[in-house]
């Protein structure tokens, strides 16, 4: 267990005489723990006790005897394989010829465009569409991660009914005599609960059953509190509207506890926008500004130019500031204690930069109160942002009851039969209306979804959903644009699309799915041509360009300030937030090896969730990483470890949602705590009044952060943008002394071209999507947390955390870290069967059935990015990646092997192996490499270094350019642009936000 860190060392090591380092990636290494830095100097932390027994000469001699032998059997070893032969060929498919279409995919309830690859009729990868407005080409990690969703095993596969094996004529016939009952008394007793999907032809058909059955009542559960943006609306406009903000071109960003890069809906796009403002800042132009007020760190908080953190009841009195420093008149209340004084700077600078902006705009968190949601939008009515940077749009779906009025009116016996399609309100209802039990008294019960979830298992029947990559449907984004769904493969079991669900109910019949949907489509679109061409090029393109959102004007209502609910008093006691978690979300992905290893962006945790918590605040309570805590609230507790977060609110404790899983399958199921216990149906997302006591137990948390030793060094760099016009040059260091020995760099290379990379920190969000595209396109395997933990973890990509200024407000950048393909590698030099070679076209290459485990080249690496496999990770039972998902281009390695990132040189020799075919030369941007293609800022430049007009020379002859400890004359062919920033002038002096920069109030440029 982690001893007690006091807010005295943590002082110490900031003081003035900078006996502390500027940048740090946590609080041991803060605070300069003793033996922090023995500890983590061995490459495997977990491993040293092992190292420290003594042993005489002759042990020496038996184990590196046994340790040659062993190593040898592991790495020559292969698992038996069959081979079956492709007799009948498909027309128009080539064996090993990729083959990709456009489709679209549910992401959190919100369509995502993908193209996906396909070899011989199986899905391999996806990625962003580039036509499609919600991700304009980039790739988020949970689209990427879908396709180990379509392989999953533990995917419900037939009908069931009272959890044994049936069949849909059976469900057909249990339904006949309801759907005749239903008809005569216009859906009397019968309730839907709906997920959160946004499909046009689903709601089509949803719409029909209400007309049909109008005594039937519908119940929303949405995960991402969706239905308060739409109610704020409601409260300001006098009918609900859906919000959609476009970041193109603003200016000043202000973020109210919403993660607009990374989980609101239309992040991808949003992600996309500002980085191309801070790009424009570096250029030369004026850079867009951020201004975050949140209530747990985040990855557009570590983005921001000024953070403020505060609880998340804090919100609604910082948004009431705001708006009155704007001329608006509200009802106000003072700020938290705990942050009224950044609080006070904060909002000055904020409502100075938005009254001087060009194109503002203000975002509330989905979380937030309606309050907050239409405190927002009269904000940005007031700056003259509504049908700019802000429109509206009418909801897309039906107006639905919250989920507490079913809960009573199945107590109150007026329901008795219910139909749940895609939600899983057993698992995650708020733990207050004990819904469980209440669940149970429903006379019948039918579901739909993808597993026989906690919902599934208490239901009477249970219908298995189709994987969007093998169905056909359509679904909306954010913004309203459409995108069709197309199957990418047959489907694998016998499962339902929704319009096959929906059609099921409505007439008792099966229907083909792409009828259903093309049926939708000959009726619903206004074509100047005919319907088949139009199919065919919705097809092709993936978005359905005649179905443009429809936005509307609306005005604020003059009495709309008096309609806000009064200020909340101050509350008593410690804060209890409820965060999605970021990667997975609410529990749907919990069953996803890919997601479940996935450290989170702020805390760097895998495999659970953990009591977040202020430093501050650990310190007053005694509390360490990985203590054990009763967290209770009211009547109901649960009990986690603690993980100490630098910049978390003081007042507050966080808890993400989606572990806890009972059902989620072999990978998800006991892994976390389920938060939703804690939950209160009327304020879902905080509540005050937690208590919280320690056990005395411990237990270890899957943290990847601390795996590594900065060693001092000033691996990231940054500064503020008056610095960087004044210093373009600030983030050089002289170059290294000259070696005696004879080098391959500088001297020219025979082969063209040259490979390397370059990698912006300045529009670097730290969202890891590149860290899941790298696993899915080099089959990485799964570890688990016990491996992770032993610091045994595999990802080619790593993204380092680092913090800067006080533990309690810092400043966070992130920094991702693959392979530097160094020219002068130094794991070259020590392998001793050579598996670690340089090509001729400058690629630090592996041949894996070479290699032998000495693990040599990873002790002599210094930037630590080599994997190794200490066991057969990628054929273990419960986490092996099914063979389905592999890519075939791609060797997958097994026990006894070193690994690493390998610049996706299977798409390099793709390309090359075209341009042969072609007899034309490689162009500029014929290979990007996954993590490239992926990002949703275009951070990553890939490219031919000898051609001074490529992309990525261009970006490496920036005078921001740096390489990773070139003073060790390494001569990596990766290296870096140095991070801006843009402070506001009135808090460049630090005043408000808790970093000090030691720049006067001119130093900044205004982003107008």
């Amino acid at each position: 267990m982690s001893r007690v860190l006091s807010l005295e060392e943590l002082q110490a090591s900031l003081a003035v005489s900078g006996s502390g380092p500027r940048y740090w990636r946590s609080l041991d290494e803060l605070a300069g723990r003793e033996g922090f830095g023995e500890l983590l100097r061995e490459e495997f932390p977990r491993l040293a006790p092992l190292w420290e027994q003594s042993v005489d000469r002759r042990g020496v001699l038996k184990l590196m005897a046994a340790g040659l032998a062993l190593a040898g059997l592991g790495a020559c070893s292969r698992p038996a394989e069959e081979i079956v032969p492709y007799v009948n060929i498909p027309d128009g498919q080539t064996p090993g010829r990729a083959r990709h279409y456009a489709t679209s995919l549910f992401v959190n309830g919100h369509a995502h465009g993908v193209i996906a690859k396909t070899l011989e009729g199986r899905p391999v990868k996806l990625e962003g569409n580039p036509d499609h407005p919600a991700t304009l080409g980039a790739c988020d990690s949970w689209t990427q991660a879908a396709l180990l969703g379509l392989y999953d095993p533990d995917r419900s596969r037939t009908p069931r009914f009272r959890d044994q094996v049936s069949t849909t004529g059976a469900l057909l016939d249990a339904l006949l005599p309801r759907r005749k009952h239903w008809d005569r008394t216009g859906g009397e007793g019968l309730a839907f609960v709906l997920g959160d999907r946004n499909s046009p032809s689903e709601q089509a058909r949803l719409r029909a059953l209400r007309a049909r059955w109008p005594a039937a009542r519908w119940f929303g559960h949405d995960a991402d509190g969706r239905r308060q943006a739409m109610q704020g609306a409601d409260q300001l406009f006098g009918r609900p509207l859906q919000p959609v903000h476009d970041l193109s071109d603003a200016d000043v960003i202000i973020s109210l506890d919403a993660d607009l890069l990374a989980s609101e809906p239309g992040f991808l796009a949003h992600a996309r926008h500002f980085a191309a403002g801070r790009r424009a800042g570096a250029a030369g132009a004026a850079m867009n500004r951020l201004f975050v007020a949140e209530a747990a760190p985040t990855v557009t908080g570590a983005a921001a130019d000024h953070r403020l953190a505060v609880a998340a009841d804090g919100i609604d009195a910082l948004a009431r500031s705001l708006a009155q420093a704007l001329g608006l008149e509200v009802p106000a209340t003072g700020l938290p204690a705990s942050s009224a004084g950044r609080a006070a700077g904060w909002i000055k600078a904020a409502a100075t930069d938005l009254a001087a902006a060009q194109r503002p705009v203000i975002i509330a968190g989905a979380q937030q109160s309606p309050a907050v949601h239409a405190l927002a939008l009269a904000m940005n009515a007031r700056l003259g942002a509504l049908g700019r940077s802000l429109r509206l749009r009418e909801p897309d779906g039906l107006v639905t009851e919250p989920l507490q009025n079913l809960n009573k009116a199945i107590a109150d016996q007026t329901v008795d039969s219910l139909i749940l399609l895609d939600a899983n309100p057993v698992y995650d209802a708020p733990g207050d209306l004990d819904f469980s039990e209440t669940f149970r008294t429903v006379p019948f019960r039918l579901h739909w979804g993808p597993y026989v979830d906690e919902t599934a298992r208490l239901c009477h029947w249970h219908v298995p959903a189709t994987h969007d990559l093998e169905s056909w449907g359509d679904a909306c984004a954010h913004d309203g644009s459409v995108g069709l769904i197309q199957p990418l493969i047959e489907p694998m079991y016998q499962g339902r699309t929704a319009l096959q669900m929906l059609a099921l109910l409505d007439t008792g019949q099966e229907r083909e799915a792409r009828g259903l949907l093309s049926d939708y489509w000959r009726d619903t679109a206004a074509l100047s041509g005919g319907f088949d061409a139009a199919w065919q090029r919705w097809l092709t393109a993936g978005v359905v360009a005649e179905a443009r959102p429809d936005f509307v004007s609306a005005r604020p209502l003059a009495d709309w300030a008096e309609r806000l609910p009064e200020p909340t008093p101050d509350r008593d006691g410690l804060l209890l937030q409820f965060r999605l978690h970021p990667t997975v979300f609410d529990g749907r992905h919990a069953n996803n090896g890919w997601l479940q290893e996935l450290p989170a962006p702020m805390t760097k945790q895998t495999w659970g969730n953990a009591v977040q918590i202020a430093p501050a605040t650990a310190a007053r309570l005694e509390l360490a990483d990985g203590d054990v805590v009763r967290l209770s609230l009211g009547e109901r507790a649960l009990e986690s470890p603690v993980l100490i977060v630098p910049g978390h609110p003081p007042d507050a404790l966080s808890l993400t949602l989606g572990h806890g899983r009972t059902a989620a399958g072999r990978v998800g199921n006991g892994v976390g705590v389920n938060a939703a216990r804690l939950r209160r149906a009327a304020a879902p997302w905080f509540t005050g009044a937690a208590a919280i006591r320690r056990t005395g137990a411990a237990e270890p948390l899957a943290l990847t952060q601390n795996h590594h030793l900065m060693e001092g060094r000033e691996l990231i760099r940054s500064a503020d943008v008056a610095t960087y016009r004044q210093d373009p040059g600030f983030a050089q260091e002289p170059p290294p002394d000259k070696s005696l020995y004879p080098e391959p760099s500088p001297r020219a290379r025979s082969a063209l071209p040259q490979w390397g990379m370059s990698i912006d920190l300045n529009t670097c969000i730290g969202c890891n999507a590149c860290v899941t595209a790298c696993q899915a396109e080099n089959n990485i395997p799964v570890v688990g947390a016990d491996e992770v933990a032993r610091g045994h973890e595999m990802h080619w990509i790593r993204i380092d955390r680092y913090y800067e200024g006080e533990p309690d407000a810092p400043r966070m950048a992130f920094q991702p870290v693959p392979c530097m393909h160094c020219e002068n590698a130094p794991c070259e030099y020590v392998c001793p069967v050579e598996a670690t070679q340089h090509s001729s076209d400058g690629l630090n290459e592996m041949v894996y059935n070479r290699c032998v485990g000495t693990r040599y080249c990873s002790q002599n690496c210094p930037y630590k990015v080599r994997r190794f496999n200490w066991f057969d990770y990628s054929n273990q039972a419960a986490l092996a990646t099914p063979a389905a998902a592999n890519n075939p281009d791609v060797t997958v390695r097994s026990r006894g092997v070193m690994e690493k990132c390998t610049y996706c040189v299977q798409r390099i020799r793709s390309a090359e192996i075209e341009a042969d075919i072609s007899d034309l030369p490689l162009a500029d941007g014929d290979v990007v490499t996954a993590c490239q293609q992926a990002c949703p800022t275009q951070a990553i430049h890939f490219g031919d270094v000898a051609d001074p007009d490529s992309a990525v020379s261009r970006a490496k002859a920036q005078p921001r350019d740096y390489g990773l400890l070139t003073h060790l004359n390494t001569r990596p062919r990766t290296t870096y642009l140095a991070s801006l920033r843009n402070p506001a002038p009135t808090l460049a002096n630090g005043d408000g936000h808790g970093d000090d920069d030691g720049h006067s109030q001119d130093d900044s440029e205004s982003p107008a």
